[in-house]
Formats: structure tokens, sequence, C-alpha cells
């Protein structure tokens, strides 16, 4: 049940002092809802730090898969650390493992983000399997054969390995992780609550990757384990961070990170329903090589606004709430380094009629907005 309040009560009651607030509330576009708090997350393990509407752990299943193509030599780790030691020293007898070699001669790249498969997987430490759901985007780079053959034996390399002992010997050290990340994105995904996805019911689920350097990525839970809708979803790798003692810590640009991933989560339903108005933009698609690094391809409009729209509330946000340096240090970036060439003006508008104020009522409106705005902005030629 939502209740209505003021902006302060709003931040008063998600944990944030009224300082906070008040720096945090500046446009009259803060929204009066609190978010809905959803019960504990599926098959929560030991050692995950829970705040209100937010989870933060190393889930058990997408470790598992992690070791597994380290040790297959497909997973991007150029970050060194005791625990990529520990893994190594523990798991280094099993790397001729059926699993293992299944990674090894794989004859095609296998991209980091496999390991989120591991959400189908269950009941720790009797370990189970749901289906993955036949709108999987994993079958189309394996045939459903292949990927559940490679899904069993990972459960294998579970028991065979007592992958178990190994997960809960790191409990002090997964819980420290989570708790030093929880006090640093607590606030950005309550701003990102409270302005954009102000009715949505949903729970953030972080899921700290910590032998995986290659950054955060948003988990779509429809096309990976259907008991997780109503979830956000991501992982978010280790880049070498470490306290004052030397002991590893997560860290990241978290204002960026819970703005640009959380708009992932949930826009993505949005763009398949406005697929039609999405393809009517493709005449504005870059020939960029910027974006091809980024693995977008020349002619995937689809793709490119995929990125366009998250980077585009990022930047909105970070202008309504961080520094002028940090907004043009953000605009500058994914406009001219990373090739968005529309993204400041479509963040222009969502900052004006979405953030600064509310103009629109919801953000499936703005989207319409920003349709209506690139095709006036940029006509396609006849």
């Amino acid at each position: 049940m939502k209740t209505l309040c003021t902006p302060l009560l709003l931040l008063t009651l998600l944990g944030l002092s009224p300082c906070v607030a008040q720096k945090t509330l500046t446009g009259t576009g803060a929204s009066a809802y609190i978010p809905s708090h959803l019960s504990a997350p599926v098959c929560q393990p030991q050692g995950w730090s829970p705040l209100p509407n937010l989870t933060i752990g190393v889930q058990e299943g997408i470790e598992l898969m992690s070791v597994i193509q380290y040790l297959g030599g497909h997973l991007e780790n150029n970050t060194p650390s005791s625990y990529k030691n520990d893994v190594r020293k523990y798991f280094t007898p099993y790397r001729n493992h059926p699993a293992v070699l299944a990674m090894f001669n794989f004859d095609y790249r296998i991209f980091s983000d496999l390991v989120e498969c591991g959400l189908s997987l269950n009941g720790f430490p009797n370990i189970q399997r749901s289906p993955i759901p036949d709108s999987s985007v994993w079958y189309k780079s394996f045939s459903k054969d292949t990927l559940n053959w490679y899904l069993d034996l990972c459960m294998q390399f579970y028991k065979d390995t007592h992958f178990h002992d190994f997960y809960m010997a790191h409990q002090e050290a997964y819980k420290a992780w989570a708790s030093g990340l929880a006090i640093s994105v607590k606030e950005p995904i309550r701003i990102f609550d409270s302005l954009i996805d102000v009715k949505a019911e949903h729970h953030w689920l972080i899921c700290m990757d910590p032998i995986n350097d290659w950054g955060a990525h948003t988990i779509m839970p429809d096309l990976v384990n259907s008991a997780y809708k109503g979830y956000y979803i991501y992982q978010l790798g280790y880049f070498g961070d470490k306290d004052s003692t030397g002991k590893m810590t997560f860290q990241a640009d978290l204002y960026n990170f819970a703005w640009h991933e959380g708009t992932h989560a949930f826009t993505g339903p949005l763009l398949d329903k406005y697929k039609t108005s999405v393809d009517s933009l493709d005449y504005l698609m870059p020939n960029s090589p910027a974006l091809r690094n980024q693995n977008i391809q020349d002619g995937d409009f689809p793709h490119y606004f995929n990125e366009l729209l998250p980077r585009a509330v990022s930047i909105a946000l970070t202008r309504q709430f961080r520094s002028q340096e940090e907004y043009q240090n953000l605009l500058n970036s994914e406009k001219n380094r990373r090739g968005f060439v529309h993204v400041d003006v479509v963040a222009d508008l969502i900052y004006t009629d979405y953030v600064h104020e509310r103009k629109v009522a919801s953000f499936e409106g703005m989207l319409l907005e920003i349709f209506a705005m690139l095709h006036q902005k940029y006509p396609a030629k006849a």
C-alpha cells in the first residue's frame, strides 16, 4: 500500500536525514510516493545485506558460474585480489572437471554476462534448477539442449567441488562488501525510486561478482528466472578498490550506476510495447566506431536507443542532484566519447519535463514525448 506524504516526510520515512532531504528534493518533480517494499528475495542466501527495497550480496548460483567460466578461460578478469587467489587455491584441482572443459571447448566467444543464468539455480546447498524461459535471449547464443546440458554440468561441479563450503567460508567478506556498498548506494536508489519509477512495485537486487571485472550489467528476470518478477537485478564486478587496511571493497560511480541500470530494468517492457515507435527513428542511427566498440552494431537502432535512454536519465538526475562539474563530465563522456550523439537533447527533455518539474504524469508519457521531440528536431529526409 502506498502512502501519500510530503517530499520531506518521504525522505525521512525512507531513512534519509532532513539535511539530505533538503539537498535531494529540490525540484517540483519530486514524487510523493513511498516505494512498495517487497518480501525478501527468492532463495536469499546467508550474508546478504537487506535494506528497505534493497538486497546486496554474492548470489551463490552466479558465483558458481563465474568460477567455472573463469577456470574455463572465458571470464574477463585482469584485476588481482585476495579473493581470486582463494578461488585459484581451492578450485585449481578441478580445472579438468567436465563443466570447466565444456566452457574451455566452446569455439566461440562467451561473454561474461552468461553467468546471469546462475539465477536459475536455487535450493542451496541442495542445488536445484528452474527452467530458463523459452523467451530467453540465451537461446539465440546456445541451443536449448546445449545450454541445459552446460547448466547440468555446473550443478555437478557444485556437488563435486563442495562449492557450498567455499561459499560459506567467505561469508564474512561477502557481508563486509555488502555493508559498505549499501551505505553508498541507498541514496541514489531512493532518489531513483522517488523521481523516476514512482509507482512500480519492485525490489532492488545487487549481485556482487568478485572475480569479474567487466562492469555492471542489468539482468532481465523474465529471461532467466520468472520467480524474480518484480526485481531490479544487476551484477557489479570488482575493480580493484581497497580500504585503508588493504581489504577489498566494492565501489563504482554509484549514482550513475543505480540510475543507468535502474532505467534499463524498468524500461525494457516499455520499449517492447513501443517497438514500432523506436523503429520509426532508425534513420537517426549514428555510424560510430565508439558504438561498435560497445557491441552496438551499425544499423541496430533499437540497441542504440535502449542504451541512449538510461544514459539520458542518469544525465538528467546528475544535473538535478550532483555538481555542475559531474553533470558536464558525464554529458561529455556519453555524447563525445561513447558516441551517443542524441543524449543531450533527450536528457534535456527528461530534466525539464520530468525531473526538475513534473509536466508529464508517467515515464511512459515521457517516452512518447521523446519520440515526438526526436521526430520534430530531426525529421526524416524525403
